[in-house]
């Protein structure tokens, strides 16, 4: 398995719903161009629940970020909600409330970090992020 070099891509977003396909076809095409095919569906799953979550308890755009470097990738999402990311109980008739359960099954690491108001326009924010990695070899 070559190790690609490391790479960045970062996608400005608006606020809509369908913003969600058009950034995990995104994805699934830059993970295929620097060859690392094997992390695409984690990754796809991860961007998509990182970005809802922005969409749904924030009312401005988004940016998705992923970085690959030293052997992992990085997504991350930036929202105009300040407010942490906070793990719901939810029941199986429940149509929301998975996303950080699935964060915390899929990813190696996460968390979350509050922006200054003056990094980014002038209103406080965050980032949430999450890291993955290749499996091992065998």
């Amino acid at each position: 398995m070559p190790t690609p070099a490391p790479f960045e891509y970062r996608m400005q977003l608006p606020h809509d719903p369908r913003a969600v396909g058009v950034a995990r076809r995104s994805l699934r095409a830059a993970l295929t161009a620097h060859e690392v095919p094997e992390l695409t569906e984690r990754a796809e799953i991860l961007a998509s629940e990182l970005l809802t979550n922005a969409i749904v308890h924030s009312d401005g755009e988004a940016q998705l970020r992923l970085r690959w470097a030293r052997e992992s990738l990085w997504l991350s999402v930036w929202d105009t909600n300040p407010k942490p990311p906070e793990l719901r109980i939810s029941d199986d008739d429940s149509e929301g409330g998975r996303g950080l359960h699935l964060l915390r099954t899929l990813a190696d690491r996460w968390s979350h970090y509050p922006v200054r108001p003056d990094v980014c326009g002038g209103a406080e924010s965050k980032v949430v992020w999450c890291r993955i990695s290749r499996p091992a070899p065998g």
